[in-house]
């Protein structure tokens, strides 16, 4: 199998996985005795319930796909900068209109520029952790490099 149907299928599972159990969490924290997959604004434009869930699931996918597949832009030879704005970009134009679609979030001016800000601030995050392990490595390769030019 290519590495793009690996990750499509395992975008599929993990994006299912974390869908179910968010909404499965959700559904536990507002005390009802049922299950919803989304919030009950999403589930009331469906007929019934397994409606809303067989939708969801499909969104759930979906998200995972975009996922999983955006995450190969961290294996190729671009620098760092170039990789997180890539799949910055990328993740934010496509997961942003799925979880719009699930009934994640309200579509208003203040709540979308809350929602682009942490966006933002969690791949400022992705971004300054990725710089931190590379100038590690960097120091480690000059250290090994000054150690053989020593010896």
């Amino acid at each position: 199998m290519t590495k793009i149907v690996k990750s499509v299928i395992s975008g599929i599972i993990i994006g299912i996985t974390i869908g179910y159990l968010l909404a499965l969490t959700f559904s536990l924290l507002y005390g009802t005795h049922d299950f919803y997959p989304s919030s009950p604004s999403f589930t009331a434009h469906f007929a019934n319930p397994l409606n809303a869930t067989l939708i969801s699931t499909g969104l759930w996918a979906l998200m995972g796909v975009c996922f999983s597949i955006t995450s190969l832009v961290f294996q190729n030879s671009w620098g760092i900068t170039r990789q997180t704005l890539t799949h910055l970009v990328i993740t934010y134009f496509t997961f942003t209109p799925l979880a719009i679609l699930a009934g994640w979030f309200p579509v208003t001016p203040g709540f979308m520029f809350a929602y682009s800000g942490e966006f933002l601030l969690i791949y400022i995050i992705i971004w300054s952790v990725g710089m931190h392990i590379a100038k590690k490595k960097v120091r480690e390769l000059n250290q090994r490099l000054a150690q053989r030019k020593a010896a």
